[in-house]
């Protein structure tokens, strides 16, 4: 860890509608009202599908700018926000689903070579990549866990996919779906505070919404409005960081990680 550099969590939850996330997810909810978070909503770009997202998030840039705009395309995205870190001398780990592997590797996903492969030309000094879409959040957020007990990163990206592959299964309007997001913001009750106390800032977004026919991918609100929590650590910065201007599109990760980064010690 960099004694210097700010330290940040950054969880993005896949498939979150921005709707459901206000009305299910109580733990959120009451850092809100409590006056210890933040939150807006963001609109993603489109095609409003996973893999061009991730890469939109990653990059900072729209699917037709960084032109990754399918689901099929096995390819690194360009420079992106580890790249920033790295940059930085911030390290950096990863908990994600294996499509994150291949953008940032460039290289296809083999589960048997790199469930636990670093990606040192990114400056992701540890990472575990799950491959199953049903993989449970609990375990995410615990792998996550795990990673910073072992190496206390900079900057901890953790990729949670239970809503969206609830979605996928029983849309984005069914008792399934709603409760995926009850059992992350479960799950996210346990580990947010176990981050604040070790000095890390958490955020919560996603990467796109989820339509009530089991899919996403156009342009309809409730397949591209996705949350956006913004939970500085409990501590004198905290006040002053709850007032900074959140993004507008999801998009405006990467430059949100570079304020945070530049912020240290205001």
């Amino acid at each position: 860890m960099n004694p210097s550099s700010p330290r940040i969590v950054v969880v993005v939850a896949d498939g979150l509608r921005a709707d459901v996330a206000a009305q299910a997810m109580g733990y959120l909810g009451a850092l809100i009202e409590g006056g210890q978070a933040t939150s807006a909503r963001l609109r993603c770009s489109l095609p409003s599908l996973s893999r061009p997202l991730y890469a939109s998030l990653l990059t900072g840039q729209a699917p037709v700018a960084h032109g990754i705009v399918s689901n099929q395309q096995v390819q690194a995205c360009g420079d992106c926000l580890f790249d920033d870190a790295r940059a930085a001398g911030q390290r950096c780990a990863v908990v994600a689903y294996h499509w994150f592997f291949e953008l940032l590797s460039g290289e296809p996903f083999q589960p048997l070579l790199h469930r636990l492969a670093a990606v040192p030309g990114r400056g992701i000094e540890q990472a575990s990549w799950y491959f199953e879409d049903h993989y449970p959040d609990s375990h995410t957020l615990a792998d996550a866990e795990a990673l910073r007990l072992a190496c206390a990163p900079d900057l901890l990206f953790v990729h949670p996919m239970g809503p969206d592959d609830a979605g996928h299964r029983r849309g984005g309007e069914s008792d399934g779906y709603r409760l995926s997001a009850r059992l992350l913001d479960m799950a996210l009750a346990r580990t947010v505070p176990v981050w604040h106390a070790a000095g890390y800032d958490v955020l919560l977004t996603s990467d796109h919404g989820m339509g009530a026919d089991r899919m996403h991918g156009g342009t309809d609100d409730a397949e591209r409005l996705v949350p956006f929590v913004w939970m500085p650590a409990p501590g004198p910065l905290q006040a002053r960081r709850l007032q900074w201007a959140l993004p507008v599109q999801t998009a405006g990760l990467r430059a949100f990680l570079s304020l945070h980064r530049a912020s240290h010690g205001a």
